[in-house]
C-alpha cells in the first residue's frame, strides 16, 4: 500500500527527532505531543479545504445554471412535447441542491476551519524547524541564563549589548522554551476558535433581539392595522335625520294689489306653527354686552393683580464622569483581537509597540512615544504619562512590558494573569499570555497604568 502525505511527513521528522542529542523522555514528547499534532492540523486542514471546494463549486455552477434552465422551462412544449413530462423537475431539483450545499457549508464553516488547521499547522512547523536547526529564537543562548528560557532579539536596527556574549545554543538547553512556545500555539489557537464561536453567538443573539423589538413595535403601533374611518354614513345619516325633523315648507303665495305690483308670503310651515309665531311679540331689543371672561351673571369686580413670580430651583451642572483610560483600552483591544500587523515593522514581526499604539488610537488615546514603533521609546512615555503598579494592584486596561523592555502589551484580566500581544511567526494581534509572557523573554515583566 502506497504511503500517504502523513505517513511520509510523520516518518521523516520522527527520523530527525531520533537523531537529536536529546534524552528519551524530551525525544518521546517531541514525537507524541509536537508531531501528533503537526500531521493532525495538517490533514485537518486537507479535510476541510476539500470539502470547502466542494460546496462552493456546487453552489456556484449550479447558481449559473439555474437560471439557464428556468428560462428553457418556458420553451420546453417548443422542444418537444414529451420532454414537458419531466424536464420541470430538474430545475427544482438543482435549487435544492443549491440550497442544501450553501447550509451545509454555513453550518460547518469549512472555510474558516480549513484556514484556521492551516495556520495552526503552519506555526507549528515554523516552531519546530527553527528548533530543530536552532535557528531564529533558538539561536544563541547568554551564558548567564545557560537553564534558562532564550529571549527572541527584539528588533534587528536597536541590537542589544548583551548579544555579544551569547554563545551557540544546543537543543537540550533549549527544549523548555520549545515546548513552552508549542504549547502556547496549541492553547492559543483554542482560545481564538473559543472567542470567534462566541463573538459570533453573540451577533446572532443581537440580530434576534433586533428583530423581535422591531416586530414588538410593529404590533404595538396601532395605526398600521387600525381601519380607516370614513365619516360618509354618519353624514349622510345627520343630514337625513335633519330633514326628517324638520317642517316642511309650504310654497310661496302670491297676492295681487292695488298698486299693481305682486307681494310674495313668505314661507311659513304648514302647520300651526305659523300662526304661534305670529302671535308672539318679540321683545325689544337689547344693547349689546360683552363677553364676561368667566361666570356668567353678576360677577364680582374684576382686580387686576400681579402672578406671583415663581422661582425655578436650579442645580449645578453634574460634571461629566472622568474617562477611564483601561476601560477604553481594554474594550479597544478586544476589538482589534486577531488584527493583521503585516503593515507593522518588519511584516509583523516587530509589531508589538506599533500594535499597542493602534489600540490606543482605537480608543481615541494620543499614541505613545515619539517612536511608536519602538517600545523602549513607549516605555519612556509612559514614565511621563503613567504610573508602575505592581503586579497585584494590577487591572484590565493596564500596559505590561516584558523583560529589557524587548516586548509590551495589554492587560486583559486584573493581576495581569492574561496578556494579549502581537504573534511575531503569526503577524496578528492574538498571543495570549501569562504576565511574563510565558517565560519568553527570561525575566518579570513591568506594569504600567496610562493616566493621561
Amino acid at each position: 500500500m502506497a504511503k500517504t502525505y502523513y505517513d511520509y511527513l510523520r516518518q521523516e521528522l520522527g527520523e530527525l527527532i531520533e537523531q537529536l542529542q536529546l534524552p528519551e523522555l524530551y525525544k518521546h514528547s517531541l514525537k507524541h505531543r509536537w508531531l501528533d499534532q503537526v500531521v493532525w492540523a495538517d490533514k485537518k486542514a486537507s479535510e476541510c479545504r476539500c470539502w470547502h471546494y466542494r460546496l462552493r463549486l456546487t453552489t456556484i455552477i449550479g447558481s449559473v445554471i439555474l437560471p439557464a434552465l428556468v428560462g428553457l422551462n418556458f420553451q420546453v412544449e417548443k422542444i418537444h412535447p414529451s420532454v414537458r413530462n419531466w424536464f420541470p423537475y430538474i430545475p427544482f431539483t438543482l435549487s435544492q441542491i443549491i440550497a442544501v450545499s450553501a447550509a451545509i457549508e454555513e453550518f460547518y464553516r469549512f472555510g474558516d476551519r480549513w484556514r484556521d488547521y492551516r495556520q495552526m499547522a503552519e506555526d507549528l512547523k515554523a516552531e519546530g524547524w527553527n528548533y530543530l536547526q536552532l535557528s531564529g529564537p533558538y539561536q544563541n543562548m547568554p551564558a548567564s541564563t545557560e537553564h534558562k528560557p532564550v529571549p527572541e532579539p527584539v528588533k534587528v536596527a536597536y541590537p542589544k549589548t548583551e548579544r555579544s556574549e551569547a554563545r551557540r545554543a544546543t537543543h537540550v538547553h533549549s527544549y523548555s522554551m520549545f515546548a513552552s512556545r508549542v504549547e502556547s500555539i496549541i492553547k492559543n489557537d483554542v482560545q481564538n476558535y473559543v472567542s470567534e464561536l462566541v463573538k459570533q453567538q453573540t451577533k446572532q443573539q443581537q440580530d434576534v433581539e433586533k428583530y423581535l423589538a422591531t416586530a414588538q413595535g410593529v404590533t404595538e403601533n396601532k395605526t398600521l392595522f387600525a381601519p380607516s374611518q370614513t365619516h360618509t354614513s354618519s353624514n349622510a345619516a345627520t343630514a337625513q335625520g335633519i330633514t326628517e325633523n324638520q317642517p316642511q315648507l309650504a310654497p310661496p303665495q302670491t297676492h295681487a294689489s292695488s298698486n299693481g305690483f305682486v307681494s310674495v308670503a313668505p314661507m311659513l310651515p304648514v302647520d300651526g306653527a305659523a300662526r304661534d309665531l305670529a302671535e308672539v311679540p318679540l321683545p325689544p331689543p337689547q344693547p349689546r354686552l360683552e363677553a364676561q371672561p368667566v361666570n356668567q351673571g353678576v360677577a364680582p369686580p374684576t382686580l387686576k393683580s400681579e402672578p406671583p413670580a415663581i422661582e425655578i430651583a436650579t442645580s449645578p451642572p453634574e460634571k461629566p464622569p472622568a474617562f477611564n483610560f483601561n476601560e477604553a483600552i481594554l474594550a479597544s483591544a478586544n476589538t482589534l483581537r486577531g488584527m493583521s500587523t503585516a503593515d507593522g515593522p518588519d511584516g509583523g514581526n516587530n509589531a508589538c509597540a506599533w500594535s499597542v499604539n493602534k489600540v490606543l488610537q482605537k480608543a481615541n488615546i494620543s499614541p505613545l512615544g515619539e517612536n511608536p514603533n519602538y517600545v523602549p521609546s513607549l516605555v519612556e512615555a509612559l514614565k511621563q504619562r503613567g504610573k508602575p503598579v505592581s503586579p497585584q494592584e494590577a487591572e484590565a486596561g493596564d500596559l505590561v512590558i516584558a523583560y529589557e523592555e524587548a516586548h509590551i502589551g495589554i492587560a486583559l484580566t486584573a493581576g495581569c494573569s492574561r496578556v494579549l500581544s502581537n504573534s511575531s511567526s503569526r503577524a496578528c494581534f492574538v498571543w495570549e499570555s501569562d504576565v511574563n509572557f510565558d517565560g519568553y523573554y527570561g525575566g518579570s515583566s513591568t506594569i504600567y497604568r496610562l493616566l493621561s
